[in-house]
């Protein structure tokens, strides 16, 4: 169960290092651990984000 409620909040978005704070692991085990049990199919759209976010204008700070 915890592993499902760890794949749900990376694939909505969240951030792993507030998802593995809350789990009370690392970043690296939180990742090693649950990052494989997200959907292989979302491969093209999270290279499309990155490609979006290196081809936008980037905002000054």
């Amino acid at each position: 169960m915890q592993h499902s409620y760890a794949t749900a909040k990376l694939m909505a978005g969240m951030t792993p290092a507030f998802c593995a704070r809350q789990f009370g692991h690392s970043v690296e085990m939180f990742l090693n651990t649950c990052s494989k049990w997200i959907d292989g199919g979302r491969m093209a759209w999270e290279m499309a984000r990155l490609e979006a976010s290196l081809t936008s204008p980037q905002r000054p700070p």
